[in-house]
């Protein structure tokens, strides 16, 4: 959705940012900051 493009950009980005992590380190993380994302805009 729209509001939810930024939110994809910036995962896409810090995934990139990480691509020396493992897949699960890196999701994990990606979940993570997702979620401190959305608790800031809250």
């Amino acid at each position: 959705t729209r509001a939810s493009a930024p939110l994809q950009a910036a995962s896409d980005a810090y995934l990139l940012d990480t691509s020396d992590l493992t897949i699960e380190q890196a999701c994990s993380d990606a979940i993570t900051y997702i979620a401190k994302i959305r608790k800031d805009e809250a």
